[in-house]
């Protein structure tokens, strides 16, 4: 079972390398590099007091073991797992270096590792890329706003290499239980300038939708097509390092077997590791090593009772479905959300016609996974109301599955697991300067903006204590993790 285990730190890193996403492998891409860029100027978004964060030399007394950041500055940094969590921390150490060249005269340079291909692995590039800052009563997340903010100035970036990035600029909340027409009607209240109640009969004659009135969720709030997205922050990536004489480079890794042996002869660049002792053996060339992996499938016999992580694993199933043109006409190309989702995706490439949504998500705890029947039936019964017309025309193209690490519920809610990172004594990583930056789990679109660049800010400073100055219980999860 799943349910409520504790995750080891040894095995969470270990998810990555075990999950099997089904793609291709290509040997030629292992490392991909662009070779000449042209800078972008970038632009403020939002408010300021996120955007213009100065890297303060900070006193002594505060430092966890290093003498100044001027005199021991960071400058070679592994990032494992190129999934939101590791590419918003790859682009903020980047963008703060760069502001701070003084203090970093060497540069930056990062290693991403990851199992596929930019956008092509791991449960960020299955996200349903529903970004908006409140909880499923509409009550509005710890650190809500400046999430929001932060996240939108990365897609932004992220948008001006791959415009398909945002599909829509906004999403609809559809109110289908009792009382909850009269939350949502709070939040509209609260927050006007992200919420706009809809009357039931407004929705009725928008969508065609049976509902008790529905919310209109803009200002900031947007449906992202997830692995554009990772892509363009990339993207985005190689053209600061390059801009700023830095260096990134995203490098595959693989488990060793007499099938990959082959492989590697042909492609000498692709890392093999198969344990941890191989894995902390090949990051001992880096001064810093942030472990930003989500999860994947982890067999009991797997987990450490020593160091766990106050953590579970959900895996979710999504479906996408296809409308041709000539069905397509009674269908809304809008994303709604009632506790499931759907949402559109990007035309279908193959004809250019076909209209492509995603259906999600299942919310499952056993080991065994449903079935591809059984997914159906859960997603059509509880988003019938939504699309009944995609539903009774439309054809299943693929089932989608991703496990995520969702983190304990707290005092803020559901918060991600950051911070410096010291592995039990019975396994995992041994390196010396390691951080964490996981358990974003299904809010992984609204915080990985925000907490990816308090981590950033965080390493170069060297210095744990600057996340206490944005978020006092920020190491909430080291606390509980015996408990």
């Amino acid at each position: 079972m799943l349910s409520w285990t504790k995750l080891s730190r040894s095995t969470f890193f270990l998810c990555l390398f075990q999950i099997d996403s089904g793609n291709a492998f290509f040997p030629n891409m292992s490392i991909i590099r662009k070779q000449q860029h042209v800078l972008v100027p970038s632009f403020k978004y939002g408010s300021s007091y996120i955007r213009n964060e100065p890297i303060r030399a900070t006193s002594a007394r505060r430092l966890s073991y290093r003498s100044s950041i001027d005199s021991c500055p960071i400058s070679n940094v592994a990032i494992v797992g190129g999934g939101l969590a590791g590419l918003s921390t790859a682009y903020h150490l980047l963008e703060l270096s760069g502001d701070n060249k003084d203090k970093f005269p060497s540069g930056i340079h990062i290693t991403i590792f990851d199992k596929a291909l930019v956008g092509e692995g791991g449960a960020s590039s299955v996200a349903g890329g529903l970004m908006h800052p409140f909880s499923p009563r509409g009550k509005l997340i710890h650190f809500g706003l400046p999430a929001l903010d932060q996240s939108n100035h990365l897609i932004q970036m992220a948008s001006k290499n791959q415009l398909q990035c945002i599909l829509r600029p906004h999403l609809y909340r559809i109110a289908l239980k009792p009382n909850s027409d009269v939350q949502l009607q709070n939040t509209a209240d609260k927050y006007p300038n992200l919420a706009r109640w809809m009357a039931k009969e407004k929705i009725h004659s928008k969508f065609a939708i049976d509902s008790l009135g529905g919310l209109e969720l803009g200002g900031g709030c947007k449906v992202i097509h997830v692995p554009s997205y990772l892509k363009g922050l990339w993207e985005e990536c190689e053209i600061r390092a390059t801009a700023q004489c830095d260096t990134i480079e995203w490098k595959l890794v693989h488990q060793s077997d007499k099938h990959q042996k082959q492989k590697k002869a042909e492609d000498p660049s692709l890392i093999a590791w198969n344990d941890i002792e191989s894995m902390n053996h090949y990051l001992d060339q880096f001064d810093t090593v942030i472990l930003a992996a989500g999860a994947g499938i982890v067999h009991d016999k797997l987990v450490s009772e020593e160091g766990d992580l106050p953590a579970q694993l959900v895996r979710g199933q999504a479906i996408e479905m296809m409308l041709s043109s000539a069905d397509d006409s009674g269908m809304q190309h809008e994303a709604f959300l009632c506790g499931k989702y759907i949402s559109p995706l990007p035309i279908n490439s193959v004809d250019g016609l076909s209209q492509r949504y995603i259906i999600g998500a299942t919310h499952e705890f056993k080991d065994t996974p449903l079935s591809e029947e059984e997914v159906v039936d859960e997603l059509k019964r509880q988003t019938y109301e939504l699309a009944p017309h995609l539903w009774d025309n439309g054809t299943t193209s693929r089932l989608t599955t991703g496990v995520r690490l969702q983190s304990r519920r707290g005092t803020f809610g559901r918060m991600p697991m950051i911070g410096r990172f010291t592995c039990a004594d019975n396994g995992g990583i041994k390196h010396h300067n390691s951080w964490i930056f996981t358990g974003l789990s299904s809010r992984g679109l609204i915080y990985h903006g925000l907490f990816g660049r308090w981590l950033a800010n965080a390493v170069l400073h060297d210095n744990e204590e600057e996340l206490r100055e944005r978020f006092n219980d920020f190491d909430w999860w080291k606390t509980t993790q015996r408990k």
